[in-house]
């Protein structure tokens, strides 16, 4: 049996256990990580974006609402939204910290 994969949060030096039934915004959520979101996993605030440093390869395919709230240039810098992510393997990310400005426009 494989084991359930993990994500190592650089900036907060933790690592959890991800159930990959379940987006990377609700493990985080149900883990307790600081994340913000406003949106409700819909890909429209664009708060739960990560920085993906190791595993992006993992991760499930970039559809277009994510594409569209994220723009190209954060796409180039790695960043992804949590909500409309999955993973089956190991990650390293990093998260914006709560009182950092997110807005998108």
């Amino acid at each position: 049996m494989t084991p359930a994969p993990e994500v190592f949060i650089k900036n907060l030096n933790k690592r959890i256990t991800i159930n990959p039934a379940f987006s990377l915004l609700n493990n985080f959520l149900m883990q307790q990580i600081p994340i913000q979101t406003l949106c409700g996993g819909k890909a429209q605030c664009g708060r739960c974006r990560i920085k993906i440093i190791e595993g992006g390869e993992f991760l499930t395919p970039m559809r277009d609402p994510e594409k569209k709230r994220l723009g190209e240039e954060l796409i180039k810098q790695n960043w992804r939204l949590s909500c409309q992510n999955h993973t089956l393997r190991n990650l390293v990310i990093e998260i914006p910290a709560l009182d950092e400005d997110l807005a998108l426009p």
